[in-house]
């Protein structure tokens, strides 16, 4: 095992996920002496021909940063360096995928992102850029300056975690390289192709680009005076119609050529995204991405966490140099709340739990079927005991933060009144401290939303874990109800003469006691036959939810939808959609229909047309366990009146 891998300084390089025009991106191992310290994204900034000068000028700078900025949406415990020659930067590994990659797959796959997705996601990296601009850089809010879906992922948990903070002046001084521009210029503002200047604005800029490719499939032009074109009519990825008016609105505002006609800021386009996530128009939610991630890459999900389980217990002797001196590390910034105890603990207590599972269930002795089932359902509840409870903690602390932190906010901005409304009793301060006071206030309203945002995830966390445990219960109670079914005992001993059971028989003879001779006791009842097994859980037809089949259902025959007079002759024309929830049968045929959303603008009789059309729709059913199974969709219909 010990040639299997190589090492980068400190790193035990374990696999590499990515190459790009910035080089390549590893899950890496950290070691110390006894094993890994922790497992690591690592990306090496090793594309032959960068400049490598000015990313390692970078690398105090952002260590400084990272010690400093810490957020839901940005990469954990960054760590910035250069070995060899090469710069890198590593940080906790979280299970993810880079959205450069995510999005190559969808498009391969042809896997539509669909457009709830699209939104959560850039809401979600457009949160780490609002966080970043609480914290000053000589005197001004931090920016990113080069947000590139590389530097971005997107979690098997449906979370997202943006990183490179601190090292985009590096970064854009390698736009003169041909495979950076090439991989930056469809997602920089014309103005940072043009000068390298970054601001907030360019940002944004950034942000409406990667929202621009995971609706429509493919990168903006690379060429910012085409981009105007591209924007005129954009198409959803596959040919599923134009991009919502609602959602093109804002991008061309995000992406107006001048700055000054973009949002300010990655906290007022994160706000304007928002009203239309949360406005009623679209139903974002973590745990549909979540369920949106594990279809895409069911397969290397499962293969990862075989992977990282073997990983995890390497030894990494051959391959560990002790450092040459012990630097101290510096102290933990006391401004900063610190959860990472509080979820290691956690995290241990449900490893603690799966160590006790294991050895319960694997030791030599095996309990029977039913009380191995027990086992795992007392194993299982404990765990989602553990979950919630984790939930809980974190949600009680959130909110005491929020609490705090609206209190702080409030004394702030009774101080910065009293000061405009001339109050002679107060302590007259400059106008620039007045100004810095304006600006503490934006940052901690900035960070009251953000923790009102996560507040709002941990909700739809602990309703996701309630249901999850509630389907759980009830397979359980199902496989245990199945196994304590009784069977019949087969005598151990059998008289030499009983003949074979016959090929052709469709169950096996009942093979009766052997009686000694001379006894009187009467022969036992008859036995009912041997079963020879209970077969799945599931049946044919059953109804089974849409994130529990093994196949989802695919679509054969789509309807049409006949529009009704009164919107055929409606003077105004106007584009919409309408969404819908519909049951399919096992045979893959439709059998209810239901509108979520209703299209929009509203037009009499057109919901009911596209219901009538979508039951004339033909699937290939769903599958679970082998069987046909029924189960809800969600479907969209684009609908553009002329």
């Amino acid at each position: 095992m010990a040639d299997t891998y190589s090492c980068f300084g400190k790193f035990l390089l374990l696999k590499q996920r990515s190459q790009d025009g910035l080089g390549t991106l590893w899950r890496a191992g950290e070691m110390e002496r006894n094993g890994f310290k922790r497992i690591v994204w690592l990306r090496r900034f090793d594309q032959v021909g960068l400049d490598r000068a000015a990313l390692t000028a970078e690398i105090g700078p952002a260590n400084q940063i990272a010690q400093v900025l810490r957020a839901s949406n940005v990469v954990r415990n960054a760590t910035h360096g250069s070995e060899g020659g090469i710069p890198f930067v590593a940080w906790d590994y979280v299970p993810s995928q880079p959205l450069d990659q995510l999005m190559a797959r969808a498009t391969q796959e042809q896997f539509p992102i669909a457009i709830d997705n699209a939104l959560l996601i850039v809401e979600k990296l457009a949160a780490a850029l609002a966080a970043a601009s609480a914290v000053e850089v000589q005197g001004q809010p931090l920016i990113h300056g080069f947000l590139v879906p590389h530097l971005a992922m997107v979690g098997n948990d449906g979370e997202a975690q943006v990183a490179g903070f601190g090292i985009a002046h590096g970064l854009r001084a390698n736009l003169d390289r041909v495979v950076v521009k090439r991989l930056a210029a469809s997602y920089l503002a014309p103005e940072v192709l043009a000068n390298a200047t970054a601001t907030p604005r360019s940002d944004v800029y950034s942000l409406g680009a990667i929202l621009f490719q995971l609706l429509s499939g493919h990168p903006l032009p690379a060429d910012p005076a085409a981009r105007a074109a591209a924007l005129e009519a954009p198409m959803l990825a596959f040919e599923e119609g134009p991009i919502p008016q609602d959602v093109l609105a804002i991008l061309k505002k995000t992406m107006a050529p001048r700055p000054d006609d973009r949002y300010a800021s990655a906290a007022d386009f994160k706000k304007e995204l928002e009203k239309l996530l949360y406005g009623g128009a679209y139903s974002p939610t973590t745990f549909n991405l979540a369920l949106f991630m594990d279809r895409l890459y069911r397969n290397e999900i499962e293969q990862e966490d075989r992977e990282l389980q073997q990983e995890r217990t390497l030894d990494v002797t051959a391959h560990y140099q002790p450092p040459k001196a012990e630097i101290p590390e510096a102290p933990e910034t006391p401004s900063v709340p610190n959860r990472t105890t509080l979820y290691a603990a956690i995290a241990a207590g449900v490893v603690l739990l799966l160590v006790i599972g294991y050895l319960i269930l694997s030791r030599p002795s095996m309990p029977s079927a039913v009380d191995q089932e027990a086992q795992k359902k007392m194993l299982q509840e404990l765990v989602n005991t553990q979950v919630a409870q984790a939930l809980r903690e974190k949600e009680d602390q959130l909110r005491k933060e929020l609490e705090a932190e609206k209190a702080t906010t409030e004394e702030l901005r009774k101080q910065l009144d009293k000061q405009k409304q001339g109050n002679p009793g107060a302590k007259q301060i400059s106008a620039e401290e007045q100004q810095r006071l304006q600006r503490e206030i934006a940052a901690r309203e900035a960070e009251q939303k953000r923790r009102e945002d996560e507040l709002t995830k941990i909700k739809q966390q602990q309703e996701a874990e309630a249901a999850k445990t509630r389907q759980q219960a009830a397979l359980a109670e199902t496989k245990l109800a199945l196994k304590a079914v009784p069977t019949a005992a087969v005598p151990t001993q059998v008289p030499m003469t009983a003949p074979a059971p016959q090929a052709a028989w469709t169950q096996p003879p009942v093979v009766p006691t052997v009686v000694p001779a001379g006894s009187t006791a009467a022969p036992p009842p008859e036995q009912p036959p041997v079963t020879t097994g209970l077969g799945s859980a599931v049946s044919e037809g059953d109804l089974v939810d849409f994130s529990q089949v093994d196949a989802q259902p695919q679509s054969l025959v789509e309807g049409k939808v006949t529009l009704p007079r009164s919107a055929a002759l409606a003077k105004a024309p106007a584009s919409g959609y309408a969404i819908l929830r519909v049951l399919v049968n096992e045979k893959g045929g439709v059998d209810e229909v239901k509108v979520l959303r209703p299209f929009q603008p509203s037009r009499p009789g057109i919901d009911e047309a596209c219901a009538e059309a979508v039951k004339q729709n033909r699937y290939r059913p769903a599958m679970k366990d082998g069987k046909k199974v029924k189960t809800w969709i969600t479907v969209t219909k684009q609908l553009i009146l002329r």
